[in-house]
């Protein structure tokens, strides 16, 4: 368990996450906006309803239901700004 520990300290200080720092993975967008994604299990793309978040690798990411299946649908924006 302290290795383990160890270890992600360590990846943490080379990556520069703070793993304190809860506020990595919010929302960036209060109100849902339409995006165009691809759903995996439909095989399609689709226009979801979403979110703007931030990923734990500092992408921003639309986040969101498929209006046919309601699997989780992503979209990679672009790097976010802090």
């Amino acid at each position: 368990m302290l290795a383990v520990a160890g270890d992600r300290r360590r990846e943490n200080r080379r990556t520069g996450i703070d793993p304190a720092d809860e506020t990595r993975r919010h929302t960036v967008a209060d109100q849902a906006q339409t995006y165009n994604g691809y759903c995996v299990k439909c095989k399609e793309k689709r226009d979801f309803e979403g979110r703007v978040e931030v990923s734990k690798t500092g992408m921003n990411m639309a986040k969101g239901k498929c209006p046919v299946c309601g699997t989780t649908v992503n979209r990679i924006l672009g790097k976010a700004k802090v």
